[in-house]
């Protein structure tokens, strides 16, 4: 077949063709492009992170080994593939782990920290790289509570403590043998957070452990708290009550005065020690002003200086009233 290639026909068709055939070059290419860079394609894009204040798992028999100089936390760099990385951020299903320090034993080692359940196409990093920890041989004791509590600097006064009482009496402390052998007290401090205090004190309280100088210990302690609870009662004494007419009498009548039935005839008295032992009786004033027929009055008890409460704070009182041209009369009650 031969070709007229002065035909115009035919040049506009291969011309056609050849800028069809380009048009499709120059898309297939931008497409290709489009596609290696597109946010879908998440296997091919690289990130990275960092993630802070990882706890830090210790691979070590605890019934066995105390281990001491280990971080509480450490700080993880990731990269890799976009996708990957944004799944382990959302779940964070790895660990930090030391290695496994069963195998190294007592004494005192460098070691690096490793990540355990990462995806193999993740890079990472640890800060700290590498630290110093000390191993050594547990070691468990018991040990009863000691309470310190300053009586004279937070009791009201004329107020005593009595025997603290404890929710347990002793407590577990483990650590490393070295330093358990170095226990010298294990107590709790009460100090109350009002002074003067006049009633029982309930607090809970932190367990130290101490040294023989007095500084804590790097121990284990359980239970790490109790409560603690101090009764504080009054100093008393018990001294017969002693009845006083006092206001204006009516010339009219003779008054007596009597401990109504039933109520007590001593007064227990709290207060300062100087004031109980110069307190002999407890006198009570009876008004009987304005009383011109025999009646029972509810009087309260009057707290002398340095006394600080009284059992029972009021008394009942019968005022027995007679008049002067009865035969009856007596002589009036102090």
């Amino acid at each position: 077949m031969k070709w007229n290639l002065n035909n115009n026909w035919f040049t506009r068709i291969i011309a056609v063709f050849f800028a069809v055939l380009l048009f499709s070059y120059v898309y297939y290419e931008e497409e290709s492009r489009n596609l290696s860079t597109s946010p879908t394609d998440g296997a091919s894009i690289t990130g990275s992170e960092v993630i802070t204040n990882i706890p830090i798992d210790i691979v070590v028999d605890r019934d066995q080994y105390f281990v001491s100089g280990i971080p509480e936390t450490a700080t993880i760099r990731l990269e890799g593939p976009q996708a990957i990385l944004t799944q382990t951020l959302a779940t964070q299903n790895f660990n930090i782990v030391t290695p496994d320090l069963n195998e190294l034993g007592p004494g005192t080692h460098t070691v690096s920290l490793e990540a355990d359940g990462l995806s193999d196409q993740l890079d990472y990093s640890i800060s700290p790289s590498e630290f110093e920890l000390t191993i050594e041989e547990k070691k468990v004791e018991e040990h009863d509570i000691r309470v310190e509590f300053n009586e004279a600097a937070h009791l009201a006064d004329g107020y005593t403590a009595g025997t603290p009482v404890l929710s347990t009496e002793a407590v577990r402390v483990s650590g490393a043998e070295s330093t358990v052998d170095q226990i010298s007290d294990v107590m709790v401090v009460v100090v109350p957070e009002e002074s003067n205090v006049s009633e029982d004190i309930q607090m809970t309280l932190n367990v130290l452990v101490l040294d023989g100088t007095g500084d804590p210990l790097n121990v284990n302690i359980d239970p790490q708290q109790v409560d603690v609870r101090i009764p504080v009662e009054g100093t008393q004494r018990s001294v017969p009550i002693v009845l006083k007419k006092t206001g204006s009498a009516d010339e009219n009548y003779q008054y007596d005065l009597e401990i109504s039935q039933g109520q007590p005839e001593n007064v227990n008295a709290t207060g300062e020690t100087d004031a109980l032992e110069a307190l002999k009786n407890f006198p009570v004033e009876v008004d009987v002003s304005g009383i011109t027929e025999s009646t029972v009055r509810t009087v309260p008890l009057i707290l002398p200086e340095g006394i600080t409460e009284t059992d029972p704070e009021e008394l009942e009182v019968l005022i027995r009233v007679t008049p002067n041209d009865s035969e009856n009369t007596g002589d009036s009650a102090e």
